[in-house]
């Protein structure tokens, strides 16, 4: 907050879902560290997060019981402030803060110099906290959705991935293709080679995947076990043919020996691909389901190959 709060009474009305509706210049000086962000549609929780102030400032969780809370005061750059709240009729949310003419000092005893140094310290402090906080929160999110061997994405966020992107497809006529990949006589490899040279395989074939997919929406994810998802929004099956085989021809680059494959002496992939050209219904599991349907011809017909087919027609 600045030293030039000068604030005397602050109006603001949100919606029922508690954005900003309408404000006046004091409710600009009340939340001034917001302040470059305030617009119509901003949510009250995201303007007290852009301000080091209490929680109660602007908590308008209240307005889900229909029951606005007594009036109360909290400090605002040493100013008491006396917060009214109202709900109307339609679900509106009306806020008045009047700020009073006193302003509240830390200790009676204690020099303004010294407050405000200590003030502007316990600010700096407030502030650190919150970004480590915040650091932590991303951290925290960033391994829910990794797969923690691999370092690709995990099952949990390809579902999520897949969700929106069959709504955005569907919605704007576009495309959308999955390949669904098993690591060929992979048990054979860890019963040869051992579970940690297993990881290191699995680690590596990751690695590889990912690097093949190089545009910014595709992705790839480990399903489960020797298993992969490689998601293809806007793109055909031809699109998806083209990319199944350079994947295929990515993980034979790594050269990877497995001497129990009855394909070739070293590690190789079987693919299975689905596309919905046209995205209708609401189940984009049956995609998934498609391409794994796929996979298990291509593992039948004599692994490391592809098989492929548009989704409509797969019945």
């Amino acid at each position: 907050m600045t030293n030039a709060a000068t604030f005397f009474q602050s109006f603001a009305i949100f919606d029922i879902e508690q954005r900003l509706v309408d404000w006046n210049s004091d409710f600009v000086e009340e939340f001034a560290d917001a302040a470059p962000l305030l617009v119509k549609g901003l949510s009250a929780r995201d303007i007290h997060a852009a301000c080091l102030l209490p929680e109660r400032a602007l908590d308008l969780s209240w307005a889900l019981n229909d029951a606005p809370p007594s009036a109360f005061e909290y400090i605002n750059n040493r100013r008491s402030i006396s917060v009214v709240q109202e709900l109307s009729v339609n679900g509106s949310i009306f806020r008045i803060a009047q700020s009073t003419n006193a302003e509240t000092q830390l200790h009676p005893g204690m020099p303004d110099q010294s407050a405000e140094l200590l003030r502007s310290t316990a600010l700096q402090i407030s502030a650190t906290v919150l970004k480590r906080r915040d650091q932590e929160t991303l951290r925290l999110h960033d391994l829910a959705l990794k797969d923690g061997l691999t370092g690709v994405a995990n099952r949990r966020y390809f579902d999520e991935l897949l969700d929106a992107e069959w709504k955005r497809c569907k919605q704007s006529q576009l495309p959308l293709s999955v390949i669904f990949i098993d690591i060929d006589f992979f048990k054979r490899y860890n019963d040869l080679y051992g579970h940690v040279s297993g990881d290191e395989c699995l680690k590596s074939i990751a690695s590889s995947l990912r690097a093949t997919l190089n545009r910014p929406r595709d992705l790839v994810a480990r399903y489960g076990g020797e298993e992969f998802t490689c998601l293809l929004p806007e793109t055909d099956l031809c699109g998806a043919r083209h990319k199944a085989g350079e994947l295929e021809l990515a993980v034979k680059a790594l050269a990877i020996p497995n001497g129990k494959s009855k394909v070739a002496p070293i590690v190789t992939i079987s693919l299975g691909v689905a596309t919905a050209q046209h995205v209708t219904g609401d189940n984009p599991l049956a995609l998934v389901r498609a391409a794994d349907k796929l996979l298990y011809q291509a593992k039948s017909e004599g692994r490391g190959c592809f098989r492929s087919a548009l989704f409509e027609s797969l019945g």
